[in-house]
């Protein structure tokens, strides 16, 4: 059974942006303003704080292992018709537009908790779609987890943000320690991700062959040419064995994320808020193109457009070359 986490939306820029109107005014919270708690009541707090961070991250990595690991594998282990790039360019293209106008609402409307498990379940039915290799089933899931992936990533963060403002209530100052704290811990499980999914993909799509006789060539790096696949024996696609095996441990592994998330996660008290639909979607929206008028915030976005295009890169070409 899970408790009720007593907190509230406070000031989390997520989502109060177009929620400030109706709801904050009645259940935000200020981290200056501190009522005295007794010091049981402290513990208790910082105790309960620190396991739904860590029940979050580790649902997170059980979750996360399998997601990054097939999405670096795409342009090798779907490399058929490029289907495993086109995949990984729908999730991101569905993702922006769910970024921009789905937060807020969804969050505001189904609450923080039950969008982490809508999302969890969206992103092993795309990693399912990975079992075989058609068009179909792959862009179904492509879709479907980019569309979720906006209010997903979101609510990941709001709930960080939640839990570190809540144990901030038990001590006096240090606001940017603990906020630093909280995030840096759930990064910690969040980049072991790659350590741990790349090792299972190595035991399970290793091969039995000898090492193939050392062959003087030139093609490789900038002179590489992905049509030819003599000189690179790592191209080989796994067999139909390989696949079901990879996949299904990153599916399973999903799961038990999900089942991870719905037992021990403690809902937040204020998860459910009245919300005006299509209003809401529209300020959203708005306030995006809003948040533009700074010229300090335009300069972020050649950063994230650089960001964008380094993760595809590694995930693709460098990949493919390796």
């Amino acid at each position: 059974m899970t408790t009720v986490v007593e907190e509230s939306f406070g000031k989390n820029p997520i989502i109060n942006d177009s929620l400030e109107g109706n709801a904050s005014s009645e259940i935000s919270i200020e981290a200056d303003s501190k009522q005295e708690i007794p010091g049981d009541d402290k513990k208790a707090i910082q105790k309960r704080s620190f396991w739904n961070l860590f029940v979050f991250s580790i649902s997170y990595l059980l979750l996360f292992t399998g997601f990054w690991t097939l999405s670096t594998l795409q342009s090798t282990m779907n490399a058929l018709e490029g289907i495993g790039d086109y995949s990984q360019a729908v999730i991101y293209v569905c993702s922006t537009v769910s970024c921009i106008l789905l937060p807020t609402f969804m969050i505001g409307k189904f609450g923080c908790k039950n969008i982490l498990l809508f999302g969890a379940v969206t992103c092993v039915l795309c990693m399912a779609s990975n079992m075989f290799l058609r068009w179909d089933t792959l862009m179904v899931g492509a879709v479907l987890y980019g569309v979720a992936n906006g209010p997903f990533i979101a609510s990941q963060a709001f709930y960080i943000d939640e839990m570190a403002t809540r144990f901030l209530t038990t001590v006096e100052g240090q606001s940017e320690f603990i906020m630093a704290l909280f995030f840096g811990l759930f990064m910690f499980f969040g980049q072991s991700t790659q350590i741990w999914g790349n090792l299972i993909s190595y035991y399970v799509l290793r091969s039995d062959r000898p090492a193939p006789s050392p062959l003087n060539s030139t093609d490789c790096g900038i002179n590489f040419r992905p049509s030819v696949n003599d000189t690179n024996r790592n191209l080989d696609p796994p067999t139909e064995n390989q696949r079901f095996l990879l996949v299904g441990i990153y599916v399973g592994m999903g799961c038990v994320a999900i089942f991870v998330l719905g037992i021990f996660l403690e809902p937040l008290r204020n998860d459910l808020q009245e919300t005006k639909g299509c209003r809401t979607i529209l300020d959203r929206l708005l306030s995006s193109f809003k948040f533009l008028r700074d010229p300090v915030r335009i300069l972020l976005i050649p950063l994230s457009v650089y960001i964008g295009m380094e993760g595809p890169f590694y995930t693709n070409e460098v990949t493919q070359v390796s």
